[in-house]
């Protein structure tokens, strides 16, 4: 994982990019944690910026956020129902975007003021993937992820 944190390869990957919230977070999580993720699969979570691309639904940054824990926590031929840890953490980032911002809602986010800051989103998802990664490492009680 090198020297850099997640929150610090998803600005670049954000931050003065045409990569949306969701993009940067897809490319800095299949970077960081050494996921080997397809072209197909950055594909498919592409749509997820801007809200599914309509600014009337969940943070882009968020639901890549809740995907990668699922990736990471699922087991083969386990269903959904069996993934109670997976399923903690996804409360646990629920709650803390919530705590934080107040909503996990695109349009709100987006129009949130913070001092000095003139795109609320980068900071935003620089939150997000500072608890994903808090989250993954063990933080909070969860088992030590095992990552490639």
């Amino acid at each position: 994982m090198g020297n850099m944190k997640l929150y610090e390869l998803v600005n670049q990957y954000h931050i003065g990019t045409n990569l949306s919230c969701a993009e940067a977070m897809f490319k800095a999580c299949n970077e960081y944690y050494h996921l080997h993720l397809s072209e197909e699969t950055r594909r498919m979570f592409s749509v997820m910026g801007i809200g599914m691309q309509t600014e009337q639904s969940c943070c882009g940054a968020f639901t890549v956020a809740v995907g990668i824990i699922g990736l990471m926590t699922a087991r083969d031929g386990e269903t959904d129902a069996d993934n109670i840890e997976g399923y903690r953490m996804i409360y646990d980032l629920t709650g803390h975007v919530l705590e934080v911002f107040g909503t996990l809602h695109c349009m709100e986010l987006q129009g949130l003021e913070i001092e000095g800051e003139e795109n609320p989103c980068h900071v935003i998802v620089e939150e997000i993937a500072r608890k994903l990664e808090e989250i993954l490492s063990g933080g909070h009680g969860y088992s030590q992820m095992l990552v490639n």
